[in-house]
């Protein structure tokens, strides 16, 4: 199992985003780089390519859509370019592979896109290249529907994309400890009573809620780990990924983007230090 890898510089926010199709109204590609989830842009088929363009380098082995409205049965393909147009890595480019396996959005029992995201209805997806971290100028994501699975409501004839996320990402030496491991879905729906005994509710938004353990840092990922908390604080999102590269539920349900709870180092012990990490979903 690969170690959680957490992206804390987002370079999609830096880039000029376009798309090669879009429905009419005003989900537009602008939306796919900022963080208001109940935005996104809509395309107008079951396929469509985002090119995200640079005026100068940047670093990216890891890339994050949190938001989607993807099907288990949906693909992605990834194409890096450096400054003079030249594909210096490819993605299982001619192979797309599948971006959301057993995705909980195709049992989800409403309207899938982006009316859904603030209920928790959505999928999630990531790339991590295997190779050295790779400067590129420009990135081209390519989804696709793909056959829709049985679905009761069916998705729709469109995808919908609220963020992407992109940057090198961070791996600590040692991994996160199994103790204290968990995901939390959290509904801020309140509920109140009648006069006459009767129970309501007022709907509220789900989100995720993820904590974990770094229960022994060495000295460097310690140095780094300040690095990262000084950076992006409470302020800025943060991208997490506790099982990368395992393309399946587990995935699906350890990935997370919002904001990290301020937190305190420990030390253990000469040289070795420790952590928890608390994150709230956006």
């Amino acid at each position: 199992m690969a170690n959680v890898r957490i992206i804390y510089d987002d370079a999609a926010g830096r880039a000029t985003i376009t798309a090669n199709n879009t429905a009419n109204g005003s989900l537009e590609a602008s939306s796919l780089n900022t963080n208001t989830k109940s935005l996104a842009h809509r395309s107008n088929s079951t396929s469509v390519t985002y090119t995200l363009t640079w005026a100068s380098d940047e670093i990216i082995n890891g890339i994050i859509l949190p938001a989607t409205n993807l099907s288990s049965a949906s693909t992605i393909a990834v194409v890096a370019k450096n400054s003079i147009g030249t594909s210096i890595y490819t993605h299982n480019s001619g192979t797309p592979v599948n971006a959301c396996i057993n995705t909980t959005l195709d049992s989800y029992p409403s309207i899938k896109n982006v009316n859904s995201f603030p209920y928790g209805g959505l999928s999630k997806t990531a790339i991590w290249f295997t190779s050295t971290p790779t400067t590129v100028r420009s990135l081209e994501i390519t989804l696709n529907r793909g056959t829709n699975p049985s679905a009761s409501p069916a998705y729709p004839s469109y995808i919908d994309c609220s963020r992407i996320i992109c940057g090198k990402y961070w791996e600590p030496n040692i991994g996160v400890s199994k103790d204290g491991l968990e995901v939390t879905i959290s509904d801020t729906t309140q509920t109140s009573r009648s006069d006459a005994g009767d129970l309501y509710s007022d709907r509220g938004n789900i989100y995720d809620q993820l904590n974990f353990n770094l229960a022994i840092l060495d000295k460097a990922d310690r140095e780094e780990l300040i690095k990262i908390m000084k950076y992006v604080g409470s302020y800025r999102n943060i991208a997490v990924s506790i099982f990368p590269e395992g393309n399946n539920r587990n995935e699906q349900d350890y990935l997370i983007y919002g904001k990290r709870e301020t937190s305190g180092i420990g030390y253990l012990v000469h040289n070795f230090y420790s952590n928890s990490f608390s994150i709230t979903g956006w």
